[in-house]
């Protein structure tokens, strides 16, 4: 008796212990499914009492409606927040003509095998590159910009490459043979200097390791060229925000797509593992 009073206490604390669910409606544009990962990104709008309009994954309760949503298309649901949880409930999609800011129409399905744009960009030295530069090489490429301020987002990014590159560290014949690369479409704010300074904040980022990853930019016409072949939808939404997808991309040692991870789902072992495949693949 007493043992089952302890369990049934300890089950009462736990429930009371539990945050209470918030619910609220939310209304906006797809912009991309992730059907493995059980995510939809939307544009949506304005959520009273809760967020601003922006662009953002949210998990998807009944994943079977996945398969049958299009980006581009219009979505109601509830959005169910319970402590630092989140996810959609009730969704109903509706098919439109209209475009919105940040519409499928701005970026191609990737095309895995297809050569990665050879364009312009400039590091965190003020060196110019160009992604033709690391041929021979398995490159994992992220995009973020240092203001983004959404742990999930580019800051999950930061956290997924700084936990490669320790990874990548410890076999230096694959470090040798790979290179990390995470691409700021903030290059008004984000100047070589930023990126610089950013960059050294990495716990494994030293001067020396700079040379393996490195923080670039560009012209935002070079930025959306290579953006729209690997999924990447940006738009500068004011001064001190950017509406963005999270798209990271494994470009193979020939220059072609090798692999793209949306959303951040993704686990670093499984990019890792990636890039030693694709080296493997190669040799």
């Amino acid at each position: 008796m007493f043992r089952s009073l302890t369990i049934l206490c300890a089950l009462a604390v736990a429930v009371a212990c539990r945050p209470p669910a918030e619910r609220y409606e939310l209304e906006g544009s797809i912009v991309e499914v992730d059907i493995d990962g059980g995510q939809v990104t939307v544009a949506h709008e304005d959520i009273p009492g809760y967020m601003d309009a922006m662009t953002m994954p949210f998990s998807v309760v009944d994943r079977k409606l996945l398969p049958n949503m299009e980006r581009g298309d219009n979505l109601q649901a509830t959005l169910v927040v319970r402590g630092n949880a989140y996810w959609l409930e009730e969704i109903v999609v509706s098919r439109s003509v209209a475009s919105g800011s940040l519409q499928a129409q701005m970026a191609a399905e990737p095309q895995i095998g297809r050569p990665v744009p050879d364009v312009e960009l400039v590091n965190q030295d003020g060196e110019t590159i160009r992604m033709g530069d690391y041929r021979g090489k398995a490159v994992l490429v992220t995009f973020i910009y240092t203001r983004c301020p959404l742990p999930d987002f580019c800051p999950a990014m930061n956290k997924n490459f700084d936990a490669i590159e320790e990874a990548l560290r410890a076999d230096p014949d694959v470090y040798a043979r790979t290179h990390l690369l995470s691409i700021s479409f903030d290059p008004e704010f984000d100047t070589p200097e930023l990126l610089r300074t950013f960059a050294l904040q990495r716990h494994s980022i030293t001067e020396e390791t700079l040379d393996h990853w490195e923080f670039a930019t560009g012209t935002h016409e070079n930025l959306r060229t290579l953006g729209y072949d690997i999924g990447l939808v940006y738009q500068v939404a004011s001064e001190d925000e950017i509406v963005h997808n999270l798209k990271t991309a494994l470009i193979a040692p020939n220059g072609t797509l090798a692999e793209v991870y949306s959303g951040n789902w993704w686990t670093t072992e499984l990019a890792v593992q990636d890039m030693r495949d694709v080296l493997s693949a190669t040799r």
